[in-house]
């Protein structure tokens, strides 16, 4: 997490100074912001960047580049300042506000998904204060779906969803679990595994359930798909996003499944693969061909393709290549060619493990009592 401090008076700066040091000593990505007349006169100022912008525009240029914005000041100042960028629940940043001599650490905005909960109670734990969880599931010791998403790092395909799930959970209802992939652990309070309810969640990879019973189920979909990709010279990422999503849906795979592409080294600065994986926001990885060719399996086989890259076969190999190197998995989905594009998916081998905390422990709370 990347993550903005801003404060607003001089006790303000002296606690943002004490956030940034113990969070740079943990490795914690993060930046400290004052207004530049406190700063000059604030032992280790120098740590701070100071404003020179409305807190308008600091508050806008924040929510683009990072995932945790902390006030240090009050609740209505924070309130004010991110209401016209808010988005969605998906996309929103974590929001924290704290008061200046660091007495409370509140969760505002994003305390499931954009980890605001964590993140308060992490700063209320070095500012010897007090952490404010608002959130109902939280505060009655229920099952959060939200938090236990980003926990398993599951993509929540319906967010309207959440809200029913949470009531559901509140009211003590059992919640049918239904997962695709092994899993090790204890399930959390409240979920039942392979029981249909009212309420079902279905840990997928599949855009579509062939079991009627599943088919109004929450879809959480882990990141385990990875995209190899063949091309001609030039063509455009429009075009391989129309072959691969072309591809997902004979297979019926999620695209919110999507991990990683991968090609030949040759297709390194390949302009439509590149664009294609920024617009997806996953990494793009490359490799030679002596690699592609000692990459064991069955797969088709061109010798036009060796002829120009040396290697019988870019798409499969570049994805069971990429899965191997990522720490295991297998060749699901195998060549598709279309419009001058070859796709072909691996799915990596992966495990949910539920020893983690998908409900949080409020007793456990620092504060000063």
């Amino acid at each position: 997490m990347r993550l903005s401090i801003i404060c607003f008076t001089e006790a303000g700066a002296g606690l943002c100074i004490k956030l940034l040091q113990e969070l740079l000593k943990t490795g914690q990505p993060c930046e400290g912001y004052g207004p530049e007349s406190i700063l000059k006169s604030c032992p280790g100022g120098d740590l701070m960047i100071p404003v020179s912008t409305s807190l308008s525009q600091w508050t806008r240029e924040q929510f683009s580049q990072k995932e945790g914005i902390v006030f240090i000041g009050a609740a209505g100042i924070a309130v004010r300042a991110i209401a016209p960028f808010l988005r969605s629940k998906a996309e929103d940043p974590a929001v924290v506000v704290m008061d200046d001599r660091g007495r409370f650490s509140i969760s505002l905005l994003s305390g499931h998904l954009g980890g605001a909960n964590d993140l308060a109670m992490r700063l209320a734990g070095i500012a010897g204060g007090q952490a404010v969880i608002t959130t109902a599931t939280d505060n009655h010791g229920r099952f959060a779906v939200d938090l236990f998403a980003r926990e398993q790092g599951l993509v929540i395909t319906e967010l309207k969803k959440i809200k029913e799930i949470s009531a559901a959970s509140l009211k003590g209802e059992k919640i049918g679990f239904h997962c695709d992939f092994p899993f090790s652990g204890k399930l959390p309070d409240g979920l039942v595994s392979g029981k249909v309810f009212r309420i079902n969640l279905w840990i997928t990879m599949k855009e579509k359930a062939e079991k009627e019973v599943l088919r109004n189920s929450l879809r959480l979909v882990p990141k385990v798909l990875v995209v190899g990709i063949g091309c001609r010279k030039g063509v455009s990422a429009e075009t391989i996003e129309r072959v691969v999503d072309l591809l997902f849906r004979e297979w019926n795979l999620s695209p919110e499944g999507m991990a990683a592409c991968a090609s030949i080294d040759i297709k390194k600065e390949e302009e439509g693969i590149c664009q294609f994986a920024a617009a997806k926001d996953v990494p793009f990885y490359t490799y030679p061909a002596r690699v592609l060719e000692e990459t064991e399996g069955e797969f088709s086989s061109s010798s036009f393709v060796k002829q120009i890259t040396g290697v019988d076969n870019v798409c499969e190999r570049a994805a069971l290549a990429c899965v191997k190197a990522l720490g295991g998995g297998r060749l699901l989905a195998g060549k598709k060619a279309a419009e001058g594009v070859t796709a072909a998916v691996a799915v990596l081998d992966w495990k949910m493990a539920l020893e983690r905390k998908t409900i949080f422990n409020l007793d456990s709370l620092g504060g000063k009592g």
